[in-house]
């Protein structure tokens, strides 16, 4: 008889998620025509919640595409926000900030639909409500490509985020300090340049934090921005990191500069995927061949500009 209690017991536990019809998760399939922004409205979300919800390393969007939408929450009576936040375990400004639709956060009403924030451990794309943009630099400090790419910046008043490799700050340290002096943000992208999922998870550990005690001892700041090495990580060591105060960035615009593209094509890439909360990931140092990062820079800052842009550290972009 006990047993039976309990195997009943245990299936009314299961089953009782199924009862609540307060909260619903979506799904969308991508029609032709549709945006990012066009979604977003459509469902009272951001775009930048549907791109950081979906990791999508592109603002532009595919027919047939599959989107999963934030879970919503139906609002029941004498509730308000601050309520639901309780309930939901999440912060009311987090709450606000996923339901841009709702004009005053004071004032709910019962059946009114709403998102669930969602838990941002990968950040792909920044705040959306301006015309800002995020430009990116990756694998230095060196000496050659990171030189001119800072003196370019700060012909042009634009202030970028850099993520640097430990060992190479170790051994240009001038260049790391340049960076930190001319008001951009850095940012951990371990120690040598590994790829994260074959490390076992002590020398994963060692690695990040070896890189970010360089970066301290040199400029006396710990980053709190983490970049893995070909954007690929294993899902539970995210969770490590934001316990150390990373976030993890990754991108919506790739230049592909790496792979010795001309100057043409890597403005074209940019273009093509400017929008408002964007990360563009280029870099700033290169072993070997052709790398046109230097000469596409002024390009993309003065063309972004003319369009309206205001350029931002990731730091910034995601406050």
């Amino acid at each position: 008889m006990l047993k039976k209690a309990m195997i009943l017991t245990a299936v009314i536990l299961v089953c009782l998620p199924l009862f609540d019809k307060t909260m619903v998760a979506e799904e969308y399939i991508v029609e032709q025509g549709d945006t990012l922004l066009k979604i977003s409205d459509q469902f009272g979300t951001s775009p930048e919640t549907i791109v950081n919800l979906n990791r999508l390393y592109s603002t532009r969007l595919e027919p047939g595409q599959y989107l999963e939408l934030p879970d919503t929450y139906k609002v029941n009576d004498g509730e308000t926000l601050y309520k639901i936040s309780m309930k939901l375990g999440v912060s009311l400004s987090d709450l606000v900030l996923a339901n841009p639709a709702i004009s005053n956060p004071h004032w709910i009403y019962p059946g009114q639909v709403i998102n669930v924030p969602i838990n941002n451990e990968m950040h792909f794309m920044g705040d959306t409500s301006e015309k800002r943009i995020a430009l990116t630099f990756d694998d230095g400090p060196e000496v050659t490509y990171t030189t001119q790419i800072l003196e370019i910046l700060r012909e042009k008043d634009v202030k970028a985020t850099f993520f640097v490799v430990g060992e190479r700050v170790r051994k240009y340290p001038e260049q790391l300090r340049q960076m930190y002096q001319d008001g951009h943000a850095i940012g951990n992208h371990t120690w040598d340049h590994p790829h994260l999922p074959e490390l076992k998870d002590q020398e994963f550990i060692e690695n990040i934090q070896s890189a970010a005690e360089e970066i301290e001892r040199v400029i006396g700041v710990k980053p709190t921005l983490f970049r893995p090495p070909y954007g690929e990580i294993k899902e539970r060591r995210l969770e490590w990191l934001e316990k150390q105060g990373y976030q993890t960035i990754m991108w919506t615009a790739d230049t592909k500069d790496w792979s010795e593209i001309s100057a043409e094509e890597i403005v074209s890439k940019v273009m093509k995927e400017a929008n408002p909360g964007v990360i563009v990931l280029q870099h700033n140092y290169h072993a070997s061949g052709p790398f046109e990062t230097v000469q596409a820079l002024p390009r993309i800052i003065d063309e972004l500009r003319t369009q309206g842009y205001e350029f931002v550290t990731v730091s910034e972009l995601l406050n």
